[in-house]
């Protein structure tokens, strides 16, 4: 009888994921409810700090639940945990870095570059064992290339 493995290291890359995103939400919030601002019609009211924050919160919403799945996914198709530690590990540095450089006036900076491009190459990688991992399982001659 084969024994599932289960997904600690997505599990904790998620939980950590959901922490910063959080502390991201209740940053906005807070920046909404000192400034009289509320959500709806301009949202910001051309408030560059407010932008920067709903920014930082939703550009981790955009990315973290797609790359959580994918991880998990690759986790439970057996991936090499060194391997998916690193990958994990990256992705939520990326994201940090990110949400740290849209923290600074001038977003063009090194921590939100280096987040962006981090966050790239994760992806990259991602998909690429993915599909990867599905062709050597579905196609076993093409796998064994």
């Amino acid at each position: 009888m084969t024994t599932l493995h289960m997904p600690w290291v997505s599990a904790l890359t998620a939980g950590v994921l959901l922490v910063l995103q959080m502390l991201l939400m209740l940053s906005a919030a807070l920046n909404r409810g000192r400034s009289r601002r509320a959500a709806g019609g301009d949202g910001d009211n051309g408030d560059p700090e407010l932008t920067r924050r709903v920014r930082r919160h939703g550009n981790l919403a955009e990315n973290a639940a797609i790359f959580v799945a994918g991880y998990t996914l690759l986790e439970l198709l057996g991936e090499n945990q060194q391997r998916l530690e690193i990958a994990c590990g990256v992705f939520v540095l990326a994201r940090l870095l990110h949400a740290i450089g849209f923290s600074f006036r001038n977003t063009a900076n090194l921590a939100r570059v280096s987040g962006v491009i981090l966050t790239l190459g994760s992806g990259l990688y991602l998909g690429a064992r993915l599909v990867q991992i599905a062709v050597m399982h579905l196609c076993p001659v093409i796998g064994g290339l």
